[in-house]
């Protein structure tokens, strides 16, 4: 079963997202603080992460930035409001970009292209 983390600092956000992907089969949990994050990727191993970039206490380009320095092969989906951000995230590694508001429907299509590959 896929494990996969959300980072976001709006908790009804969280929630929705989180029972959308429980519904595909995907176990997740949910943290709203760059530090949470951190905390979790070092102490966890998740294969998916949906991460906003506008935290409260830092921006999840932090978390991008760690992950790069950590060799880690955990696959990104950034999910900001500002499309404006989206090749930065993905040149810092995301592999995925969905800009706010999002739809079922392209939460369904990201871990549908994650499950093929």
């Amino acid at each position: 079963m896929i494990k996969a983390l959300i980072v976001e600092d709006e908790v009804d956000l969280c929630q929705l997202l989180s029972l959308q992907l429980r519904v595909m089969g995907v176990s997740n949990e949910y943290v709203n603080t760059v530090k949470e994050a951190k905390r979790k990727i070092q102490d966890n191993r998740y294969e998916l992460m949906f991460l906003d970039l506008n935290l409260t206490d830092g921006s999840g380009f932090e978390v991008l930035s760690m992950l790069n320095d950590s060799g880690n092969n955990l696959r990104v989906v950034v999910v900001s409001a500002y499309d404006v951000e989206r090749k930065k995230a993905l040149d810092l590694g995301a592999d995925f970009f969905i800009a706010k508001p999002f739809t079922k429907k392209a939460i369904e299509h990201i871990v549908q292209l994650f499950l093929k590959n």
